[in-house]
């Protein structure tokens, strides 16, 4: 059940987020302007560094913070 609250919080932002970035999907004749062709390539890749940094960011504090605190062993200060 603790973890079902640790993850309501990432779940409803990710949810806000999708919900609000739809209608940003339907601009799609921007997206194939020629002005616009280097998106193609980097949108990805920063889609991808921005997922892994949030993920090791989640992962630290899980190890770093919220594993001592339930399993009884002080936190480092």
């Amino acid at each position: 059940m603790k973890i079902l609250r640790i993850a309501a919080l990432p779940l409803t932002t990710l949810a806000v987020i999708v919900t609000t970035a739809a209608p940003a999907a339907a601009a799609g004749p921007v997206l194939a302007n020629e002005r616009y062709k280097w998106f193609y390539w980097v949108g990805p890749l920063l889609m991808l560094g921005a997922i892994l940094f949030l993920g090791a960011l989640g992962l630290g504090y899980y190890i770093k913070v919220l594993r001592p605190k339930y399993r009884g062993r002080p936190v480092n200060k």
